[in-house]
């Protein structure tokens, strides 16, 4: 059902690591005075859906203890495979982090304790429940999730909106699913706060009163009902949320989660009613079944204090903790398929998944089976990427998923995207490769690849240990407390991953994938848009193709040519013409170098320890699209994601992968209108091979008819019919709207268009806007010694082609619109609808006030469109807005605002929003909304990360003269100049509700 597309590994022990795609950065760091800076509390994803072991929080805090359980050997063909199938039955206990001060009070509430700098200056502070969806009792569903987001609602001492004000006023967002979410097994909340004593007091005394002061009050629930459906809309009445469903109805049936999706039903939603909020809040919410997580800038022994006196007196509302029912999963003993057709489903993808009850031990045996069982699903899919990139597999791409739904469900999975008339050959290869591995094994070959893939992921990990982040530490501890998972020292952590992978053998992956294959049977998910039913197998046709499975003959692959060890070979080195500062002073943080090359390639390099062991890098070049003739542009629109996925010189992109093994980089690229880009990170230790990448897609692109035909595969069912996507169409339909159908903007182009894309274009438009690195700027931010980067850039970028011409963008935007400009899209099926509103205004330059007045303006207006669609109005879920400052190419100020809804309200909304708009300039914000604005943007601007650093140093290079690299520095003390009266004339200026561009999607039919 989930495509995992990054390395998950030992999902359990770790629980946060590097982004995948996201090569700006959520880790941040204190800044001291007096330079300012800023950041972003990282939120819990609200869409989490974690089990737990009921009794798993009774485990010894200080060494989670594994139960003694032998594993039988591998078997031979005649013998049944026993599991979990390890050679090496050991299963050592994982010793906890020793930092981390655990305990309980007298009425059972369990605590963790740690003192962390990382970002500094903070405190992440988590109120763990162990009561989610499937602990519900009676009839309706969805208690758990409305309970959740009536505990912003109000308690006992913050009636209703004091709450709200209180919460502001840590400078961070708030509401139920940002600080909040709600699974089948688990409510967690979580605040960060600023960490002066007063402040993280305040913050525990509102975890004390969720606990045990939550006022439920009927009008309250009543009207947050509008905004729970909303979010029901929002979660369910899309194709992924339907498929979904499909996935569990087969995998949770006959379960305690059985009906019991955390979201719960329409109805049950329409009719909730207090008191049985009530009924399940005091049965689960009591001293004796939740643990207080607290980690940040802060002394133990004044929380440890602070948790007694805070927390010591909470007493239980029920005479005692309800038994939870059993949550242990059966073998799936039978093969089982869902079709599941969708009105709104892009492509035909077929999934394929082998189901186990998780493996409970706690010790380094559940390690040593998460990790084989990581490197099994990757050289699976290693080896069907191979015949992707050759050309003879009977899908276009495939990756690995998972529909471990739950903790106690382990369930990998082959997911592959094919179309209707293959969905049959696509099924049966991925069954296939299985009976494959099961008669011959893994390759010592396969074995090393994975092996060093997921020994980079823990290296990685290892490296920037120095400054792993307060939310890290939490989850962890949260984790403990709700499944007994160990949280060992990141030190410990490594050695112990290090001698598991160590001691894992061809043997062990072939005993744990025997174990799998053997007590697994097949489920098999096949989706797909309706209108291709007919070209479908039928379900009766999918399991006679798993029953035939091992009657079919298969052959053993054939042993691969030999790769290097790298890309390229590192070129004579080019010295640099001139290497000087960029600011004078310079910060802890920011204290950035500019290089310039004979080739007219500029390197920026700014070192810091704000991540340790990670490089982040950006680089653009001015002119992109604009510079492009019109029959080119669809190539452009397409180019950098289909030659980044071809591989690089001599090497498709399933070899180039092979030879990266080991290496933790990511390398991206994009083309604007006005520039074309990369982007990129890796681990410190792999900063040559990112390198190379750059240097090799500049000098030997690849562009090879597989990655276009994947991407063909991928959009272009969405531009034959953007309606299957709200999405995209609203997307498309606001830019279209907004830029008088200029094809450089667009989202989607038409049918006609996009049949014209093909490699002969996609490789001139390559070569013309990534062939000449003269006029190229590279910006590295991170954890690097300075001379060695300035070796690899005279390398790798000091030698790459370049003319030294400066190009010009054209400017191909049109003016601002002067009237409302209103387009209506038909997109998607089910009971959901949005708006959208775009507002443009010319300005004649940027600067750090105007910076600063967008960011207070910003966390303003999004503040008062959640207090008023949302909470008073109560019929939506998720109001936003963001107001920037940018260049297009000449100076404006785009104000973005989107609303979801009902269908039959979504006009009344849009007019709510304007006649707030309205409001705000002409009367201006209350001095409370102003005062809680400032203070969440003053808190941001304390803290810095290497994406905003990126961000300046490229600014500086494309605009110098507009976006100057002191302007980023100076906008942090120019917040001091943001008045109410200020932000109104911002507002009034800047989102004229006389002027914009409005988008509105409903459903289809």
């Amino acid at each position: 059902m989930r495509r995992a597309s990054t390395i998950a590994v030992a999902a359990g022990l770790v629980l946060a690591a590097c982004s995948g795609d996201d090569t700006t950065d959520d880790t941040t760091a204190d800044v001291p005075d007096p330079a300012p800076a800023e950041s972003v509390a990282p939120d819990d994803d609200p869409d989490a859906d974690p089990d737990d072991d009921p009794d798993a929080g009774d485990a010894d805090p200080d060494v989670t203890a594994p139960p003694a359980d032998g594993t039988a050997p591998p078997a031979n063909d005649d013998e049944v495979v026993a599991l979990p199938g390890l050679l090496d039955p050991s299963d050592d206990p994982i010793p906890n982090d020793e930092l981390v001060v655990t305990g309980q009070l007298d009425n059972g509430i369990r605590y963790y304790v740690r003192e962390n700098d990382n970002p500094g200056a903070k405190a992440d502070l988590r109120l763990a429940v162990r009561a989610g969806s499937a602990d519900e009792f009676g009839p309706s569903t969805g208690l758990a999730h409305f309970a959740e987001h009536m505990l912003f609602n109000g308690t006992e001492q913050f009636p209703e909106n004091e709450l709200i004000d209180v919460l502001r006023s840590f400078g961070a967002s708030f509401g139920p699913d940002v600080n909040a979410y709600t699974s089948y097994d688990e409510t967690v909340y979580s605040l960060v706060v600023p960490n002066d004593e007063q402040t993280v007091e305040l913050g525990l005394t509102v975890l004390d009163e969720w606990l045990t002061a939550t006022t439920f009050d009927p009008a309250q629930v009543e009207s947050e009902r509008g905004v729970v459906l909303d979010e029901w809309r929002i979660r369910t009445q899309t194709s992924n949320g339907r498929l979904f469903e499909q996935a569990a109805d087969l995998f949770l049936d006959g379960t305690p989660y059985d009906g019991r999706m955390p979201i719960g039903t329409a109805d049950s939603i329409s009719n909730m009613d207090a008191d049985e909020l009530v009924e399940f809040y005091d049965a689960w919410y009591r001293p004796d079944n939740v643990a207080v997580v607290v980690v940040g800038d802060i002394d133990t022994d004044e929380i440890e204090a602070d948790l007694e006196r805070i927390f010591g007196d909470a007493e239980p509302r029920s005479a005692e903790l309800r038994e939870r029912a059993d949550r242990t999963f059966d073998t799936f003993d039978e093969a089982d398929v869902r079709l599941h057709l969708d009105p709104d489903q892009r492509t035909v993808d077929v999934e394929v998944t082998l189901p186990l009850p998780a493996f409970e031990s706690e010790g380094d045996a559940s390690l040593r089976a998460d990790l084989i069982d990581e490197m099994i699903f990757s050289i699976l899919v290693q080896r069907l990427d191979r015949d992707v990139a050759e050309g003879t597999a009977p899908f276009d791409d495939v990756s690995p998923g998972t529909n471990s739904i739950v903790t106690g469900l382990d369930a990998p999975a082959l997911y592959a995207f094919t179309d209707a008339d293959r969905a049959a050959d696509t099924l049966t290869s991925l069954l296939d490769e299985y009976q494959r591995t099961a008669e011959f094994g893994f390759t010592q070959d396969e074995l090393d690849t994975a092996r060093d893939n997921v020994a980079a992921f823990f290296r990685t990990r290892f490296d920037g240990r120095d400054s792993t982040q307060d939310v890290v530490y939490a989850d962890q501890y949260v984790e403990h407390f709700l499944r007994g998972t160990p949280y060992p020292s990141i030190d410990d952590e490594f050695a112990i991953v290090s001698d598991v992978l160590d001691g894992i053998t061809t043997d062990a992956l072939a005993a744990r994938f025997d174990a799998r294959w053997a007590n697994a049977a097949p489920q098999v998910i096949i989706s797909a848009p309706e209108s291709v039913a007919d070209a479908l197998p039928t379900e009766s046709e999918v399991l006679e193709i798993v029953a035939a499975t091992g009657s079919r003959p298969v052959d053993q692959r054939d042993t691969l040519r030999d790769l290097p060890d790298e890309p390229m070979a590192q070129p004579e080195p080019v010295e640099p013409l001139s290497i000087q500062s960029l600011i004078d002073g310079g910060y802890s943080f920011f204290d950035p170098i500019e290089l310039i090359y004979p080739n007219g390639v500029r390197v920026r390099l700014n070192p810091n320890q704000i991540v340790t062991g990670q490089i982040y890098m950006q680089a653009s070049s001015p002119g992109g699209s604009s510079l492009l003739t019109d029959d080119d542009v669809v190539d452009a629109l397409y180019a950098a994601d289909i030659v980044t996925t071809s591989g690089v010189a001599e090497f498709n992109q399933a070899e180039l992968s092979q030879i990266l093994t080991g290496t933790d980089v990511e390398v991206g690229a994009f083309v604007s209108p006005y520039t074309e880009n990369f982007l990129g990170s890796s681990a410190t230790a792999d900063a040559e091979t990112m390198f190379q990448l750059l240097h090799l897609y500049m000098t030997a692109p690849r562009v090879d008819q597989v990655a276009v035909n994947q991407l063909i595969a991928s959009e272009g069912p969405v531009v034959a019919d953007p309606g299957i996507d709200p999405g995209a169409a609203e997307n498309d339909a606001l830019v279209d709207t907004r830029y008088d159908d200029e094809l450089r903007y667009t989202v989607l182009p038409s049918e006609e268009q996009f049949a014209t894309l093909d490699i002969d274009g996609v490789e001139r438009v390559w070569n013309e806007r990534y062939g000449d690195a003269g006029d190229w700027t590279f910006v590295f931010s991170g954890d690097f010694d300075v001379d060695e980067l300035i070796e690899l850039s005279s390398s790798y970028l000091g030698t790459l082609p370049g003319t030294r011409a400066t190009e010009q963008p054209i400017d191909v935007s049109p003016a601002a619109p002067t009237t409302i400009l209103r387009t209506d899209v038909v997109a998607g099926t089910g009971d959901t609808a949005s708006v959208s509103m775009l507002f443009t205004s010319e300005v004649d330059s940027l600067g750090p006030s105007l910076t600063a007045h967008a960011d207070v303006v910003s966390s303003l207006v999004s503040a008062r469109l959640t207090d008023v669609v949302r909470e008073q109005l109560g019929d939506t879920y998720s109001p936003y807005i963001v107001t920037y400052p940018t260049t297009d190419p000449e100076p404006v100020v785009e104000t973005y605002v989107n609303i979801s809804g009902s269908p039959d309200r979504i006009g009344q909304i849009a007019e709510l929003v304007v006649a707030e708009l309205d409001d705000l300039a002409a009367n201006g914000p209350t001095d409370g909304e102003f005062t809680n604005a400032f203070a969440q943007i003053e808190e941001r601007y304390n803290f810095v990360d290497n994406g905003q650093f990126l961000d300046a140093l490229i600014n500086d290079s494309l605009d110098p003269g507009g976006q100057p690299v002191t302007d980023y520095l100076e906008h942090f003390f120019a917040l001091d100049g943001v008045t109410a009266a200020s932000a109104q004339a911002y507002i009034a200026e800047h989102m004229p509700t006389t002027a914009f561009v409005q988008v509105t999607v409903t459903p289809r039919g």
